[in-house]
Order: C-alpha cells, then structure tokens, then sequence
C-alpha cells in the first residue's frame, strides 16, 4: 500500500512532523501536493499542546510503499 508522507516544520521549533495519509492517489502531481500543504499550513489548525502550529511550513513530501510479507497466518476456520 502507498501512503503519502507529507513533511512539515513546526512554528517556533526548528522540529519537522509528518502526516501520512492513506490510500491517495499515487499519481499526485508536485504542485498538487505543493498547495495542498500550503492550504494545510495556512489553516494552522494543528498544534501541539503548548498551542504552537506544527504544520506550519510544508518541507518535504514522498510516497511510502509498504509491502506486507505474512510469515504465519493461521486460519480462523481450520479446526485443531
């Protein structure tokens, strides 16, 4: 599954936190990602208890593809 981790600079700190968000399109062009962070940063509605925006400047953004390998399953219907 693909995720898209966008990467922000808090406010006052010199402190980056993501957000990932699933299932996005994994097509999303530069500029798309790049005002949607801006929107996200302008609205300054995240923010750490201290009430400082941890969004607050848009720095980086990259797709996650994770790939699950099951090493053990046991099936829920098979009988011991």
């Amino acid at each position: 599954m693909k995720k898209l981790d966008l990467g922000f600079r808090s406010a006052t700190k010199n402190t980056t936190h993501h957000l990932q968000l699933k299932y996005v399109k994994d097509e999303l062009d530069v500029d798309v990602i790049k005002e949607a962070m801006n929107q996200i940063a302008e609205l300054g509605i995240f923010a750490n208890k201290n009430g400082e925006a941890i969004y607050a400047k848009p720095v980086s953004a990259s797709y996650v593809d994770t790939t699950e390998e099951v090493l053990f399953s046991e099936d829920m219907n098979e009988n011991a």
